[in-house]
């Protein structure tokens, strides 16, 4: 396939929305289609490359998944098991609550945990070997906002509970357990668990956007929220995820999960708050412009990332950005979109800021300006 068109695309909206760099790549069936890459991974203009790893946001909540999944497949956890079966000390602040919370609960993002509990960072300068622990116990006086299973709400705790039984039932820490058991099988040579060696192997700055204008911003890594969002990889990693992810959990010769288990993984379960979409275990089920979709985004201050697979048509897309904030609000997503509706000869549509964002926009305006001129008055 020609892919010029989807090059020209994204250049062009890298550059209207000035974001310092991106990467995409592109799975077809079994194989990586394409890899491209855009702009710049830092302030001294280093070119991004299909290798350069960039923070991916809650995509990192389908691997914790699919390392519950594995351990499911493996006898060692089961889906409706409450936590407290492998977590005994788990708690919330209703006590009987906190005994019907299931790792199914967990995964569908119906335990009762709130999106506002989820965003407190617990334990964000922890960085010790407990971390992921600490977090979780940090939970045992938060208030439900629903009884468990009954309603959805996306909740970043969920994620950091489940990567805590990843550890406790496996043996071994989060981050040993995922590079032994998903990234080395599936060459994910470019992908981690941690900032530093992701500095080492040409980590891309991140930026935010202040005013409509990219600014770096360095943010610490938040090891208790591992589970929920900080990973790292490269779009050429994210291609050989998306491919097991199509292929009935294979890449290659090596296997991560079984078809029935990846199938189950892919199954909408319960309604999403868009109306029309579900969530599967860590995935957002729904349609972009007609076409089935499976999808999960990643939102951290200065980075975003979309995962996308359209089953039907055998594709994958994984998009890889480096700036967040107002002006690329949903950029990942819409951009993502867009390249789909090249690869099905559809017209892409350019990026649009929601409404809500473009009201937040508005209301920043006024403050911003009245301190710039107090600013300047003062001097």
């Amino acid at each position: 396939a020609d892919f010029t068109a989807v090059d020209d695309y994204l250049e062009s909206q890298r550059q209207a929305l000035d974001i310092p760099g991106m990467a995409v790549s592109i799975v077809q069936g079994a194989q990586v289609a394409y890899l491209g890459s855009y702009g710049a991974a830092d302030s001294d203009g280093r070119p991004v490359t299909p290798q350069t790893p960039f923070q991916i946001g809650s995509t990192t909540k389908s691997f914790t998944a699919l390392a519950v999944m594995q351990l499911v497949e493996a006898g060692l956890v089961e889906l409706d098991a409450p936590v407290q079966t492998y977590l005994p000390w788990f708690r919330v602040a209703d006590e009987a609550a906190s005994a019907k919370i299931t790792i199914r609960h967990l995964l569908n993002q119906t335990s009762g945990l709130s999106t506002a509990t989820g965003r407190d960072d617990f334990a964000a300068s922890d960085l010790s070997d407990q971390a992921i622990e600490n977090s979780v116990r940090a939970l045992a006086e938060t208030e439900l906002f629903a009884a468990p299973g009954s309603t959805f709400q996306y909740s970043n705790s969920n994620f950091t509970i489940a990567g805590l039984v990843v550890q406790v039932v496996s043996g071994q820490s989060y981050e040993a357990y995922m590079q032994a058991h998903i990234f080395d099988p599936l060459e994910m040579l470019h992908t981690f668990t941690a900032q530093e060696p992701a500095e080492q192997d040409g980590l891309a700055s991140g930026y935010v956007t202040f005013l409509g204008i990219p600014v770096r911003r360095n943010t610490p890594f938040n090891r208790g929220s591992l589970p929920n969002g900080y990973i790292y990889s490269s779009a050429e990693d994210l291609a050989h995820y998306l491919i097991a992810q199509l292929n009935g959990g294979r890449y290659g010769d090596a296997s991560v999960l079984s078809a029935d288990g990846m199938y189950t993984m892919h199954t909408a379960a319960v309604p999403a708050e868009t109306p029309g979409e579900t969530y599967a275990l860590a995935w957002h089920v729904g349609t972009v412009d007609g076409t089935p979709v499976i999808y999960h985004s990643g939102d951290n201050a200065n980075y975003a990332a979309f995962l996308l697979l359209a089953p039907e048509e055998d594709l994958g897309i994984a998009l890889l950005i480096n700036m967040n904030g107002w002006k690329a609000n949903h950029a990942a997503q819409q951009l993502s979109e867009g390249v789909l509706a090249i690869l099905l000869d559809k017209a892409p549509s350019p990026y649009k800021a929601s409404p809500e964002v473009m009201r937040a926009q508005g209301s920043a305006i006024v403050p911003a300006l009245v301190a710039l001129l107090w600013i300047g008055w003062t001097v």
